[in-house]
């Protein structure tokens, strides 16, 4: 009885003991992934990119710190869904994002688009996002998952390069307009002053007046295009005309 007692008892031992190393583990890992957590939303916070996991059947959404941010909002403030998402999408694009989605829901494939979201504020901001599709056994949609990226700077860098790049080639127009111009005016003067001359004051006239007609034309095309001010300000000068007129 005695060897068999001892051996109960240590038999009894062992499931308390194992339960015991499992809860520690439980807890290491817990902590672990707490620590993954929040080292993936710090690169999150660098990279002003988030991620969501939106199940489909409950219409419940889970957003990244960073996600929240990016929307505007302090991380879990307010409750993500569908919805949400949309009435933050800036309303020219919400037909593109929902035909998005759709898409991917009907046939499984991976998505990528870039779309404009609202802020709470007003603030518009531009966003990359890619997701996927998850299914269950049967292939039918269960989740979505994805990232999202905020590109607000990079747009608006492009937009400034765009923009500078429609002043150079107008203030380039402006430019050659310009040269037309002033070779214009010269050859008219020259013609007219050699008429005069000649004592021809009728022909000199005529000479005169056309050439400030034409070079008065080129100055409303320089008006219009948004010309460079300071030089439309210059051929005015020279025609004796202001650029305002």
């Amino acid at each position: 009885m005695g060897p068999m007692g001892t051996g109960e008892g240590t038999t009894q031992q062992a499931p308390q003991a194992d339960a015991g190393e499992l809860e520690q583990r439980l807890a290491q890992v817990t902590s672990e992934l707490a620590d993954l957590r929040a080292r993936v939303d710090n690169a999150q916070r660098l990279a002003v990119m988030g991620d969501y996991d939106w199940h489909i059947e409950t219409d419940t959404n889970t957003w990244s710190d960073q996600l929240f941010r990016i929307y505007g909002y302090e991380p879990g403030t307010i409750q993500a869904s569908y919805e949400v998402f949309m009435q933050h999408v800036h309303p020219e694009d919400r037909d593109k994002v929902r035909a998005v989605h759709q898409h991917a829901y009907a046939t499984g494939e991976p998505y990528e688009m870039v779309e404009r979201i609202v802020r709470p504020d007003g603030e518009v901001r531009h966003l990359a996002s890619n997701g996927q599709v998850v299914t269950d056994e049967h292939g039918n949609p269960i989740r979505f998952r994805g990232t999202c990226i905020d590109i607000t700077e990079r747009v608006r860098a492009e937009q400034r390069h765009e923009q500078v790049a429609v002043r150079l080639a107008s203030a380039e127009q402006a430019r050659r307009q310009a040269g037309e111009l002033n070779d214009n005016v010269v050859q008219g003067l020259t013609a007219a002053l050699y008429a005069a001359e000649l004592g021809d004051l009728r022909r000199a006239k005529a000479y005169v007046e056309e050439t400030l007609a034409h070079a008065s034309r080129i100055l409303d095309d320089l008006v219009l295009a948004g010309g460079d001010s300071d030089l439309q300000r210059d051929v005015a000068a020279r025609i004796g005309r202001s650029p305002d007129a």
